[in-house]
């Protein structure tokens, strides 16, 4: 009972993934998939406990064997994987990683027969590659495309678009290139045997013998450094896999035409069973229907019973649906009627039973991928939710604390310019009441000169000059006349005041004051000195009557209208006259 127990126990801890499994990797996980799909399975759970492997990886990992193992729900599998990881950060922000998804997803898509989907991953990925400037894996994904394509009714396009592919990789003599072109013509050769399209095949297949040829003679020539390209070693396997592939089109192709070319049948299929796909097998299973093709029924059924005996069961696959329909040929043409009427109902029912199963498998994956893509709408509108309402609640905060900043902005502004306005109002205010100042000690000085002269009666007479006559004077002091007597007389208080009010005072002419004020002053015209008193006197008046308003100001200083008052205020002082007016509140 005890060893029944410890055989039992030993049994559990091989199957459950273990972190004293430190042996399993991915690479291990990697090179036991294709025969053992769940052995890599449990290696890559294993990796992923100790830590040899990251989760995004491991989820990566799985994907890539359920999408190279030949079961349907195992591509379902794949799939899901890839489309959930396609809207992982991680994924999105590396190339890399993005780029063995879409592969993935290309694959697994392509394997269900969900060509449509396909075509969708295999448009990314060719965008992803022309992004990235990688023009050769570009048009390696463009003969997917074209396959895609074909397979969803679109043959001409598809075709046309295998044919550009071709010519666009033909003459480049460096491995990935050459391995690219092989897989272009390979697709083309696929598509034109199973559309009956043999006379197409011939040349595609006989241009990949040509390839591989000059490959085999020349593999330095060819040598790129491309991870794709075999090792010395490895070469021989990987040519002798692709002229197994051309014989076996070349022989079905010559089969099929009408009339068939029997004897390049027959040597082609000779040359396909040298290979070493013709010695397997499955190889030998991929050229069954040929030898069928030229009656060799006897080989072709010998073949299907030994796929049969390796099949075993597991008889709800297509290519047990082709065995039974080239049986049920095979009984036509050998006169068993009988015979091939039940293979041919075992046929028709298996057949509906797939694409019932097929149909049902696409039910299947839709639904889940639906369910998936719901959870993570709910997730990203529970994301978006919680974001729109942190959003809002950062926005309402920020706002408020832009308002206070700018509120002690601007009172920090306003305390700022109220000072400097009062530094600078005072210094106008200054400056007027020392001009005014300037002006009577001018005066008095004027007038105590000439009360001088006048009880010397040895002074000369002409030392001030005469003002009865004003045309004899010079003009700088016919200026200082002019200039006095507009502002004694306050001339300049009159809006309509210009130079013909001084012409009619003084008899002078135009071109008199003009020179008078041009040659005998810093003012070159007469608006300029009458715009100086006027300010000055402004300045004056908003000091002594502070309860005048600025339009009142305006009119009682000689200007036309406020605007001008204001502007050429500004201008002088540096500052509107409601701001001089605001210092003194």
């Amino acid at each position: 009972m005890q060893h029944l127990a410890f055989i039992i126990y030993m049994l559990v801890m091989l199957a459950v993934p273990q972190p004293s499994d430190t042996l399993y990797t991915a690479k291990t996980a990697m090179d036991v998939y294709a025969a053992q799909p769940d052995r890599a399975l449990q290696i890559i759970d294993s990796a992923e406990i100790v830590g040899n492997i990251t989760p995004l990886r491991a989820e990566i990992l799985r994907a890539v064997v359920y999408s190279r193992t030949d079961k349907e729900m195992n591509y379902d599998s794949a799939i899901l994987i890839g489309e959930r990881l396609m809207l992982h950060d991680s994924v999105m922000a590396n190339i890399d990683t993005q780029e063995d998804v879409l592969e993935i997803l290309l694959n697994a898509c392509r394997m269900r027969k969900d060509y449509e989907q396909a075509l969708h991953w295999a448009t990314e990925l060719d965008n992803l590659y022309r992004g990235l400037g990688e023009k050769t894996e570009a048009l390696r994904t463009e003969a997917e495309i074209g396959t895609c394509l074909v397979h969803i009714g679109q043959q001409a396009e598809g075709l046309a678009k295998i044919d550009t592919v071709i010519y666009q990789l033909e003459g480049k003599r460096k491995f990935n290139e050459f391995d690219a072109l092989i897989i272009a013509l390979k697709r083309k050769a696929e598509i034109c045997n199973e559309k009956g399209l043999y006379d197409d095949i011939i040349p595609a297949a006989q241009r990949m013998l040509e390839l591989l040829d000059d490959y085999e003679k020349h593999p330095v020539d060819y040598h790129d450094g491309n991870l794709r390209e075999p090792s010395d070693d490895e070469r021989p396997y990987y040519i002798d896999f692709y002229r197994g592939k051309v014989y076996g089109y070349l022989a079905a192709a010559n089969a099929s035409l009408v009339p068939p070319k029997k004897d390049l049948a027959y040597h082609y299929i000779n040359l396909y069973e040298q290979t070493s796909a013709g010695q397997s097998i499955t190889g030998r299973f991929m050229i069954a229907p040929t030898l069928g093709k030229l009656g060799e029924y006897d080989r072709m059924l010998t073949i299907y019973d030994e796929v049969e005996q390796q099949l075993g069961t597991d008889t709800l696959t297509e290519n047990f649906a082709l065995i039974l329909r080239h049986r049920a040929m095979a009984a036509e043409m050998q006169g068993h009627p009988a015979e091939a009427n039940g293979y041919w109902k075992r046929y028709i029912s298996l057949t509906e039973q797939l694409n019932e199963n097929l149909l049902q498998g696409k039910a299947h994956l839709y639904a889940t991928r639906f369910r998936v893509q719901e959870q993570q709408r709910e997730i990203e509108r529970q994301s978006e939710a919680a974001r729109r309402a942190f959003m809002i609640g950062s926005t309402v905060g920020l706002i408020g604390f832009l308002m206070l900043l700018f509120a002690l902005y601007a009172v920090i502004q306003w305390r700022k310019t109220r000072r400097h306005n009062r530094i600078l109002a005072q210094q106008i205010t200054e400056a007027v009441k020392y001009k005014e100042k300037y002006k009577e000690l001018k005066r008095s000085v004027e007038a105590t000169s000439v009360s001088q002269k006048t009880e010397d009666p040895t002074s000369d007479s002409q030392t001030k000059p005469s003002t009865d006559n004003p045309t004899d004077l010079s003009d700088t002091d016919l200026f200082a006349y002019l200039r006095d007597l507009i502002e004694r007389e306050k001339l300049f208080l009159d809006p309509n005041f210009e130079r013909q009010t001084l012409i009619n005072l003084t008899g002078l002419s135009k071109e008199r004051i003009g020179a008078a004020f041009a040659q005998g002053s810093g003012h070159e015209r007469l608006t300029t000195i009458v715009r100086e008193l006027r300010l000055d006197y402004a300045v004056r008046i908003m000091n002594e009557q502070p309860d005048l308003t600025i339009e009142q100001v305006c009119q009682a200083s000689g200007f036309a209208n406020a605007d001008t008052f204001t502007r050429n205020f500004k201008a002088k002082y540096g500052m509107t006259p409601t701001a001089y007016r605001g210092t003194k509140e």
